[in-house]
Parts: structure tokens; sequence; C-alpha cells
């Protein structure tokens, strides 16, 4: 065997490494389901709950519902089938996701010299939370209802990764969802307290 090509050998499969190291994407990170078991149940003098998705993403720009690591939709509903129990035996309660809307703003960069010292945000994510909860006991005899709107804005730097994108996103959609929360609760105590169980 040729000693003196070696060195020569090892060099070439290093770089081929690197070079293929560099080519390869980044694991796409998994991210929990955001779920509301550990809050307390609301429970409605009602046989059944019916959950009905009314919005629909119109899968087009400035619309990225669909592209989010956590889908709003996806959280009310889980929230709807965590926290609401029906616990009568007659009536149904619809609990009915108006808007669960994300929509991405590019934003304008600096330019010339202060754009090269300072970091950009490069846009723009606005969430809209809505849906409305219907109750109506046998026969129509009792009808009521609760309606809860949450929105949240926030910017994202120009410099930052898929993934690091997607942590701040994610965390984005959980605090707009936590906020909807705070507020349908609280209405649902108001509105529908005779309702309760």
């Amino acid at each position: 065997m040729n000693f003196s090509r070696l060195p020569s050998v090892f060099i070439a499969l290093c770089l081929s490494l690197a070079l293929w190291s560099c080519e390869s994407p980044l694991p796409k990170v998994s991210y929990p389901e955001l779920r509301f078991n550990h809050l307390p149940t609301i429970n409605l003098d009602v046989a059944r709950i019916e959950i009905v998705e009314q919005f629909r993403s119109p899968l087009q720009p400035p619309h990225v519902e669909h592209e989010l690591p956590l889908a709003p939709a996806t959280a009310m509903v889980n929230w709807a089938r965590d926290r609401l129990r029906a616990v009568g035996k007659s009536g149904v309660a619809k609990f009915i996701i108006i808007d669960a809307s994300v929509k991405a703003t590019a934003l304008a960069k600096k330019k010339g010299l202060k754009a090269a010292f300072t970091l950009d945000q490069a846009a723009r994510y606005d969430a809209r939370l809505e849906a409305r909860l219907d109750v109506t006991t046998a026969g129509g005899l009792g009808k009521g209802f609760a309606v809860a709107k949450a929105s949240r804005r926030r910017t994202m730097p120009e410099a930052v990764s898929v993934n690091e994108r997607d942590d701040a996103l994610y965390t984005f959609i959980e605090a707009a969802t936590m906020d909807f929360n705070r507020v349908m609760s609280a209405n649902i105590d108001s509105h529908l307290g005779p309702f309760r169980r």
C-alpha cells in the first residue's frame, strides 16, 4: 500500500464529509400538541357538544396559519375538547370557530449606512381567534351564548433560522390561545351561568 497518499486521501474524505454536512437540512423540530387538560372542565347542562369549524383558511398570502407549527384552529378545537363537558340529559352546545387566522406582512427594511448596523424586523404576524358557544336546552326552551375574541401581534427579525422562527411562532400562537381561554372562560361565567353544572 502506498502510505504517501494517506494524508491526501484523509483530507479528501474530511472535505467530502464537511460538504455533505453543509448540504444536509436541519432536522425538523416536532412540537407538542397544545392541550388544556390541566385546566378545570366547564360542565354544561346539555347532552352533547358539537365543534363547528366555520373558519376556512384561504391557503394563500397574506394568510399563513396553515404553515405554522401550531395552527390556531387546532388549538381552539383542543380547547373545546379538553374544557367543555356535556353532563346533562338533553340539549346541545355548539362551539363555533369563527376566526383562526394569522396574517404575515413583510416590513420595509432600512436603507443606507444605518441598515448595516441595525437588525431589521422582517415581518409582522397578526393572529386573530374568535369563537362562539351556543347552548340550547331541550325543545329550545332555554338558549344562551358566549363569544370570545383574542388577537396578538408580533414581529420577526430578519436574521433568524427556520427553527428559531418556528419556536417563536409556536409560543406566539400558544399565548394567543391562552388569551382566548381567559376571555371565553370569563364570558361563559358571565353569560351562561344558568347552563353551568
